[in-house]
């Protein structure tokens, strides 16, 4: 094939980083304090399609947010929000399932 072996291949999305990963998970403990965690992964994977136009959308917005958060903040958010491998660990992250591991391996702890 040639030339066309890499016409349209679409790089893949890398891991998430320590720190993006430390940043999802205190946001999932947030909303599963709140036990929203299934509604939370049900609406994240429900607009899956949609995170890159979100991702565009925090650029649009930036100084207005700029206000409340840091710039590094901010595109810490949007580079999480573009990279569907740290969307699918959030929603395992948010999920029951791994709420109860966590719970049952705090709960064994001495």
């Amino acid at each position: 094939m040639g030339i066309w072996d890499n016409a349209f291949k679409i790089p893949e999305p890398p891991e998430p980083t320590p720190e993006e990963k430390r940043l999802l998970d205190v946001l999932a403990e947030k909303v599963r304090k709140r036990r929203m965690g299934d509604v939370a992964a049900f609406m994240v994977e429900s607009t899956r399609p949609l995170h890159e136009l979100g991702a565009q959308g925090i650029i649009f917005i930036e100084p207005a947010l700029a206000a409340f958060f840091g710039k590094e903040e901010i595109a810490k958010y949007r580079a999480i929000l573009e990279n569907s491998k740290a969307v699918t660990y959030l929603v395992s992250q948010l999920s029951d399932e791994t709420a109860k591991k966590e719970d049952t391996n705090v709960k064994k702890r001495p």
